[in-house]
């Protein structure tokens, strides 16, 4: 008989600190959730984790009392988002009275419940290859994305190789290939793709007039917002200043080497069908100052085109970009080669349908940045 009562007493036990434990669970998912989507609205940390012990008090877990104990923590400490700021981690642990399964078992008993919420895609995107068949996105030969919080996302496969390095999160739909030192912080494989974020953005069908850019060998030049259908033909040495507004350019560029365009003032630049940075010499030495709007029809975006032709962008030879907004190419390729530089105090956010980096790239950026636009499907789940 004291067997059976050990065991009935035991069974009781077990199945209330079941019950417990189920509702531990269900308040440490909501308590990580709405920190992780008070953090993303803006909300300071602490603000973020009193909002996550309010929740849990109000399902009966009460930080501190009856030795209840709630634990919120960003980045998480442990689990496969450890160290990863765009993550929060809940833990809830409540002692539970033991009854007569004390005398059998000794000790005390608790329950505890663990939680990690953050975006369902992960942080910042930095860069995003919308092909959804073959490589989206490729790095070969010392080309870093240092900074952690700065996530890579590609629709297709991603390639890399010879020392390229993602320092945070790479999220893709196919497959990766990593060769010869190449290393990602986290990874993730066939996700589903996520959506172009500038998607609705639309652009005048044709380029209206015969305004076009000239400038002599070191010549600078002032321009104001329109349209300059016969493109940009200038020597080298030359600045081009602009002030603020949307530039329309038709054709190709054709520069010399050398080039700084300084466009801080909030600027798009938009590159018509057939103008492209493609010349033979237009990107040798090229500084980029601009910043895009922050406000408007193009908001966070400082170069784009949405047009087929050609097919791709190319940016070679030691181009400096200190570009505070996306180069977006909705339909286009972007192809960096040889010594690219990224001003790490800003944010330049890439998003085409294939982008290939060669050569000494290093993107550090420090993003988001005003206006500029994160995936569709980046949204706050349940990680853990």
């Amino acid at each position: 008989m004291p067997v059976l009562v050990g065991m009935g007493a035991l069974a009781v036990d077990v199945g209330i600190w079941n019950v417990q434990k189920r509702q531990a669970q269900g308040a440490a998912d909501q308590a990580a959730f709405s920190a992780a989507v008070a953090a993303k609205a803006g909300n300071t940390s602490a603000n973020a984790a009193m909002n996550a012990r309010a929740i849990t008090a109000g399902m009966g877990f009460v930080d501190g009392q009856n030795g209840v104990a709630v634990t919120v923590t960003n980045p998480p400490a442990a689990g496969q988002f450890a160290g990863k700021s765009g993550y929060w981690e809940v833990t809830v642990t409540e002692p539970q009275a033991t009854w007569l399964a004390g005398y059998l078992l000794g000790g005390e008993a608790n329950v505890r419940a663990r939680a990690v919420a953050g975006g369902s895609a992960g942080g910042n995107a930095c860069i995003i290859g919308l092909a959804t068949s073959g490589t989206a996105i490729s790095m070969s030969n010392n080309n870093e994305v240092t900074n952690p919080g700065c996530a890579v996302y590609s629709n297709a496969n991603m390639s890399m190789s010879n020392n390229s390095k993602i320092f945070g999160s790479a999220y893709v739909s196919g497959t990766v290939s990593k060769s010869n030192g190449a290393t990602i912080g986290t990874e993730q494989t066939g996700v589903p793709p996520v959506a172009d974020p500038y998607a609705d953005v639309t652009v005048p069908s044709s380029c209206t007039g015969t305004a076009k850019m000239t400038a002599s060998n070191n010549q600078t030049v002032n321009y104001s917002p329109g349209y300059f259908c016969e493109g940009i033909a200038v020597g080298n040495g030359v600045t081009i200043n602009l002030s603020a507004g949307t530039y329309y350019i038709g054709k190709s560029l054709t520069n010399g080497n050398n080039l700084t365009i300084n466009a801080t003032g909030g600027v798009t630049l938009i590159l018509m069908n057939g103008a492209a940075f493609n010349d033979a010499n237009t990107n040798n030495g090229m500084t980029l100052n601009i910043t895009a709007p922050s406000t408007g029809t193009y908001a966070g975006i400082a170069i784009m085109s949405l047009a087929t032709s050609p097919t791709s962008q190319d940016f070679k030879n030691n181009v400096t970009f200190n570009v505070q907004g996306a180069m977006y190419f909705r339909n286009q390729n972007i192809d960096f080669k040889n010594n690219m530089t990224f001003n790490a105090g800003l944010c330049t956010q890439l998003v085409a349908q294939r982008i290939s980096m060669k050569n000494n790239a290093n993107m550090n950026n420090n993003c988001p940045g005003t206006g500029i636009r994160s995936p569709g499907s980046s949204s706050i789940a349940l990680m853990e």
